[in-house]
């Protein structure tokens, strides 16, 4: 486990059949589409695969991991050092500065356990984790500004909204507005 705390788990996914079936699993799933990927954008067991099994052999500088809670699998979180992005995938951010920048991205695949205060947990773990043990001094996420249960999830974990991304990722067949936020290793909650 990379993370085990009170009722929540936090695990890298692995390369098993199991893994990749839970995020296909979720990621066909309408209500989660809705807010991650699109409804138009499914990813079916075989593409899967082939987008998540360089993350997991890391040939991508991308994360991935599968979080629990009470032990039951419910969703996903992947996260990466903007550095080891591409020049491109780094200027999505629109920072000026990316040394010691975490870029984080995660989603809740088992609808049940919406609303429940989950997300926020497993979210200030990660955070923990990320300016703790990866040293990282700002963590950057940017959700759709239509999806005000994300980022009243973030608010409460210590994200502020810094600026807008207009048009910033194609979501079901449109360029989707997107807040671009972020917390510092100086806020209060994360000293």
């Amino acid at each position: 486990m990379l993370i085990q705390q009170d009722e929540i788990a936090i695990r890298l996914m692995q390369d098993e059949i199991y893994d990749y079936e839970l995020l296909a699993k979720w990621l066909t799933d309408a209500q989660v589409l809705q807010f991650y990927e699109g409804r138009d954008n499914p990813f079916p067991l075989e593409r899967i695969i082939e987008t998540y099994k360089p993350m997991i052999e890391r040939d991508d500088p991308v994360v991935p991991c599968v979080f629990y809670y009470q032990n039951i699998p419910i969703g996903y979180l992947q996260y990466c050092a903007l550095n080891d992005l591409s020049q491109t995938d780094r200027q999505l951010y629109h920072l000026e500065q990316t040394d010691y920048v975490y870029g984080i991205d995660l989603f809740i695949g088992e609808t049940d356990y919406w609303n429940k205060g989950i997300g926020t947990k497993i979210l200030s773990a990660i955070i923990t984790y990320i300016f703790e043990h990866l040293q990282a001094h700002k963590i950057v996420i940017d959700p759709h500004v239509d999806n005000p249960r994300a980022i009243r999830c973030y608010e409460k974990c210590g994200f502020v909204k810094l600026k807008l991304l207009p048009a910033h990722e194609l979501h079901e067949g449109k360029y989707s507005d997107c807040w671009l936020m972020a917390i510092d290793r100086k806020n209060p909650l994360h000293p």
